[in-house]
């Protein structure tokens, strides 16, 4: 008797048990080795820069093989603050924990999953202070000479030679002119030499938890990020880009790679680390931005009196004015012109010494659609008609 009433408390133990477990959600595992890597980065035989001219859409197979520890990636955990045993910096932050459960709710992350790609994660004062003095706050006359370099005029005329037929297949679908392809892939990595080393994870959190002047746009970023590694299957770790997290030849930030990235080389994968697909979306990016076949980008201007000064932009602005407009103020263009659209902008670009007056067209707002400074679009412009001149 006693032998079968212990035989059945076992059993009604074991079926408790069983049924607790049963109610219990299942935590995928996090292997990285199941995860496939960005072949462009990870193959160090392939060289950077480099498709088969015969044919722009049919690149010869990937040698999909790595040499990178499969595993994720050990952050500097120097820092004194290891938040009740954690390696990084942020599991205590209770905006993360907000970010985490948005992430489950909106998006079926895992929440196990999320805490184990956030755990490592340190704060970066290298990326705090980049975004803080960025190049763009430089005078014009400063800024310039970063861009317009012999070498990077050289590198440009190399790259086009090199990649004519996909900046040429480029152009035909999308009217945007290699040159300029050429130059934002220039001015962004010169072309592909510099494409950043910084954790994009980790500069992405950091920015997002830790710049509090631009944390919503950061935390936005950092969503698109988590939401393209899964759709391309990349390992969240395992990307480098610049301190603000853009990525590839173009430096695209995630939430461009998301809606603009495309694969023009026909391969399978928009992997921006290769120039077909970096060539093919840059030219995308100022398509779906608005991008007239054919029209100037910016012309020099000749200006009398002083009825103009009010109207330069020295930030982004829509084209707002019409030439007669500008020509009534004393500013006329010094040549020719062709915008196609009905309104310019008067660009003006404070230097050490002086002050440059532009005329420009929707192509040069379209161009600030990459990057908001009119300094940016106008080295991007310059250097563009450098290259071409050489080419």
């Amino acid at each position: 008797m006693t032998i079968g009433l212990t035989t059945f408390i076992s059993s009604i133990a074991i079926l408790i048990f069983t049924i607790s477990l049963a109610g219990c959600e299942t935590v995928p595992v996090y292997d990285p080795s199941k995860v496939q890597w960005p072949t462009s980065q990870s193959n160090p035989n392939v060289p950077r820069g480099t498709i088969p001219e015969a044919n722009p859409y049919n690149p010869a197979p990937r040698n999909t093989t790595t040499n990178r520890d499969s595993s994720a990636p050990t952050y500097n955990t120097g820092n004194s603050n290891t938040n009740n045993g954690r390696t990084g910096d942020y599991m205590g932050y209770p905006a993360l924990r907000k970010f985490i459960a948005k992430m489950n709710q909106e998006h079926k992350f895992s929440t196990a999953f999320l805490e184990k790609i956030f755990r490592p994660i340190q704060r970066s004062d290298a990326v705090l202070g980049k975004v803080r003095a960025p190049a763009e706050g430089k005078a014009w006359r400063a800024y310039r000479p970063i861009f317009l370099t012999e070498d990077r005029i050289r590198g440009g005329v190399d790259f086009w030679n090199r990649h004519n037929t996909a900046l040429t297949a480029a152009t035909q679908k999308f009217g945007v002119p290699a040159e300029y392809i050429v130059a934002i892939i220039g001015v962004e990595t010169a072309y592909g030499r510099n494409v950043g080393k910084y954790n994009v994870l980790q500069s992405l959190t950091t920015l997002a938890f830790d710049f509090p002047k631009r944390g919503d746009f950061y935390r936005s970023e950092l969503e698109h990020f988590l939401l393209l590694t899964r759709t391309e299957k990349i390992n969240p770790h395992s990307l480098t880009g610049s301190y603000a997290g853009a990525m590839g030849m173009s430096q695209f930030i995630s939430s461009s790679y998301r809606s603009y990235a495309i694969d023009f080389d026909r391969d399978g994968k928009k992997d921006l680390w290769r120039p077909g697909d970096a060539i093919g979306s840059v030219a995308n990016y100022f398509s779906k931005h608005g991008w007239k076949r054919g029209g100037d980008v910016a012309v020099p201007t000749t200006i009398s009196g002083n009825n103009f000064d009010q109207m330069g932009d020295v930030t982004a602005k829509k084209p707002r004015y019409s030439m007669n407009q500008l020509s009534r103020a004393g500013v006329r263009p010094a040549g020719p012109w062709r915008f196609w659209s009905d309104k310019v902008s008067l660009i003006k670009l404070v230097g050490t010494r002086e002050t440059e007056y532009w005329i420009g067209g929707k192509n040069f707002y379209v161009i600030t659609r990459y990057n908001h400074s009119p300094k940016y679009a106008m080295a991007v412009h310059q250097l563009a008609q450098e290259i071409r001149k050489r080419h």
